[in-house]
């Protein structure tokens, strides 16, 4: 028998968090992880020696640097025969600080960018501040939920290094490739941020649902346009991530076949295929068990999928 199966699976311990923060706490320990980085080479993994690492860093005392690189030891740092390196962790904390979620705040005023509004069809603008992209239809006030503002159709995290070097269009399409991404990695229960568990936390319904569908605007029951959403929460860092039960068909084989027997190469990571989510239909079969029903119409056909609590598929059908 295959002694994972029968292992305890592993909880977050608070004290290691504790103790991450304390030791990056010390100037001469971040110094030693920059120096450190920027002597990293992909291509040719040569450690540092002690001293040329003492001499970059500028430190008199070698017990002083001796000290706090053991301090970093089993953590960030490792040391071999040859010298000092980084471990993955520690170059995961340094890409952190180089992706300027740390370090900057830049802001870029709204800039028209080739894509159409999915809602109207209408001209939309990209904006970014505070670590958020936007974008918002000059057409139309949409407003897919509550905390949105009106006319913002999408609003996704985006780290400010992914701006670096790239026109408003081009970091456009970074971003709708990096949220795919993440997207998918939900879905699929991995946290995009840890890539610790991230289940299903909760499938709501909303009891009243009436959105403005002639204006595109938010139920004003649940505060948002869609009637069923799904909550994933990482059981390790706690990252939060909710979004409708329409965007799980597009993890389907059955569906990507569907669409292409009809002539369409569907991908909803694409902005354009977003329009699509708005033909789906959905029905709630039962609460308990769960049982919820999404029909995909495209001309005189319907393929319906029916998905569990875990959001799951348990049936398959086509109709037409």
């Amino acid at each position: 028998m295959d002694s994972s199966s029968t292992s305890e699976p592993v909880r977050p311990d608070p004290s290691a968090g504790n103790e991450a923060f304390h030791l990056l706490s010390d100037g001469t320990r971040l110094a030693i992880l920059q120096v450190l980085w920027e002597a990293y080479d992909p291509a040719d993994q040569t450690p540092m020696r002690f001293a040329e690492l003492r001499e970059r860093i500028g430190v008199e005392d070698p017990g002083r640097l001796n000290y706090h690189l053991n301090e970093l030891m089993d953590h960030f740092v490792r040391r071999t025969e040859d010298g000092y390196e980084l471990m993955d962790s520690g170059k995961r904390i340094v890409r952190m600080l180089l992706s300027g979620t740390a370090i900057d705040d830049p802001e870029i005023e709204p800039v028209a960018v080739d894509i159409s509004c999915w809602y109207c069809g209408g001209q939309p603008e990209w904006s970014y501040r505070e670590g958020w992209r936007y974008l918002e239809c000059t057409n139309c006030d949409a407003r897919c939920v509550d905390t949105f503002p009106p006319g913002v159709i999408s609003k996704n995290e985006f780290p400010p290094s992914g701006l670096r070097g790239r026109t408003p269009n081009e970091i456009n399409e970074a971003d709708r490739i990096w949220g795919a991404h993440r997207r998918a990695s939900v879905m699929d229960g991995v946290c995009p941020e840890c890539a610790g568990d991230m289940p299903i936390t909760s499938v709501g319904i909303c009891d009243n649902h009436r959105p403005n569908w002639d204006e595109y605007q938010f139920c004003e029951s649940c505060g948002s346009i869609f009637w069923m959403l799904v909550s994933h929460v990482c059981e390790a860092c706690k990252y939060q991530w909710r979004m409708p039960t329409l965007f799980y068909p597009s993890r389907q084989p059955a569906v990507i076949a569907f669409y292409y027997e009809h002539g369409i190469e569907f991908d909803l990571a694409t902005y354009e295929q977003r329009a699509h989510l708005l033909s789906f239909e959905e029905e709630l079969l039962s609460e308990d068990p769960l049982r919820i029903r999404i029909s995909i119409p495209l001309e005189d056909e319907a393929l319906r999928l029916t998905y569990d609590e875990r959001m799951e598929v348990v049936d398959e059908q086509r109709r037409g």
